[in-house]
């Protein structure tokens, strides 16, 4: 796949992100997807049923989020994306209560394509930087 054809596929996906529109955003991955939220205690989740169910939860705790591309890198069939991310925190976000505050934080994806939609999403997050703005006020 060419750069412009993964860029495509993955603005799709994060439109659909800023949607909450989980049909939509498995119809960008393949039948057989993996997603890895690295430090995600569910682990690595295979197929688009797991998948749907990761998304639901981060939209029961995350509202109103935009993605900020930084910088891309592509190789063949796959692209690294550094984003920064910004959404309000409605829930609990990694076991944190979110108390409708803003939070921003850089994101890394690493994602490999394969007919014509996303078939890994790996996924970073700067866990330092979002509890910084979650903890409690000392």
């Amino acid at each position: 796949m060419t750069p412009e054809e993964m860029d495509k596929i993955f603005a799709r996906h994060c439109e659909a992100e800023a949607a909450h529109d989980v049909d939509a955003i498995l119809d960008t991955l393949t039948e057989d997807a993996e997603h890895d939220v690295v430090g995600d205690p569910a682990g690595v989740l295979r197929g688009r049923e797991a998948i749907g169910g990761r998304y639901r939860d981060l939209f029961a705790g995350l509202d109103e989020n935009t993605v900020e591309p930084l910088r891309r890198y592509y190789g063949e069939g796959f692209f690294v994306d550094e984003s920064l991310f910004s959404a309000r925190a409605i829930g609990l976000v990694l076991g944190m209560p979110g108390q409708n505050r803003p939070v921003t934080f850089r994101i890394l994806h690493v994602c490999e394509f394969r007919d014509g939609r996303m078939s890994r999403e790996n996924v970073w997050l700067d866990v330092a930087a979002i509890m910084q703005q979650l903890a409690p006020a000392a």
